[in-house]
């Protein structure tokens, strides 16, 4: 008895137009924000490139001195 090759036909989604932007009602606020957050981002890659360089200084000597 030969297998048949069942093909699946699959429709494809639906496309979806993109939201459009929420309009900005405080242009002050607005900016007030987007200065805290700079900061933010700021401080966060502040924190994790120090991190990086304390866990570089502290592994490099234990590994070039055998420590």
């Amino acid at each position: 008895m030969k297998r048949q090759i069942q093909v699946r036909t699959r429709t494809p989604a639906p496309i979806t137009p993109a939201p459009e932007h929420t309009p900005i009602y405080d242009m002050g606020a607005y900016l007030e924000r987007q200065k805290q957050n700079k900061f933010a981002r700021f401080r966060k890659n502040l924190i994790q490139t120090l991190t990086f360089c304390c866990a570089v200084l502290f592994v490099s000597p234990m590994l070039f001195m055998g420590g």
